[in-house]
């Protein structure tokens, strides 16, 4: 990632360190996050905004595709290999936002069905009240079965070591 941040943007300052969870990042300078602003990444607050994937990655090559869905999981994805077994996906928005939302995740399921994983239909997961009395709801979709597993391993980069453990588990598993 840090050799593809150059490429684009030259040198940039960086910091590189671990989160709370020991797990490796790299934290780059302010430029960057207002070039990836520019390309259709959310500013502040994803919450109270309109959540959708950019065009440029929806029309884009099966490598854009499976690049940003690789840094979302990444972020994002929990990689369950526990009895459910499962890659599953969570968002949530204000619940005036809730059809942006659906969108959103349509978004990704149609990407992930396009490169041939199977998705799960998007189910309502549920609604939580903030203690400043804000609604908040929140989507899921999920990834079953050892053929899913497989083709997320072969077509989606994920980098996250705990994640990438748990991928590999649960596509080996008969």
């Amino acid at each position: 990632m840090t050799e593809l941040i150059q490429k684009q943007f030259g040198k940039v300052s960086q910091n590189i360190g671990t989160s709370i969870s020991e797990t490796p990042r790299t934290q780059f300078s302010n430029r960057v996050g207002r070039e990836l602003v520019k390309l259709g990444a959310p500013r502040g607050s994803k919450i109270f905004q309109k959540t959708k994937v950019p065009n440029w990655i929806l029309k884009g090559s099966k490598e854009i595709k499976s690049s940003f869905l690789a840094a979302l999981f990444d972020d994002e994805g929990n990689f369950r290999n526990d009895a459910s077994r499962q890659i599953a996906f969570k968002a949530a928005k204000e619940i005036s936002q809730q059809k942006y939302l659906k969108r959103y995740l349509e978004q990704l399921t149609k990407m992930l069905n396009e490169l041939g994983i199977k998705t799960s239909g998007i189910k309502n997961d549920q609604i939580k009240k903030r203690v400043n009395g804000t609604k908040i709801v929140s989507l899921r979709f999920w990834i079953t079965g050892r053929v899913n597993f497989l083709a997320f391993k072969e077509i989606i980069p994920i980098r996250h070591p705990d994640k990438l453990r748990n991928l590999n588990e649960m596509a080996s598993a008969g």
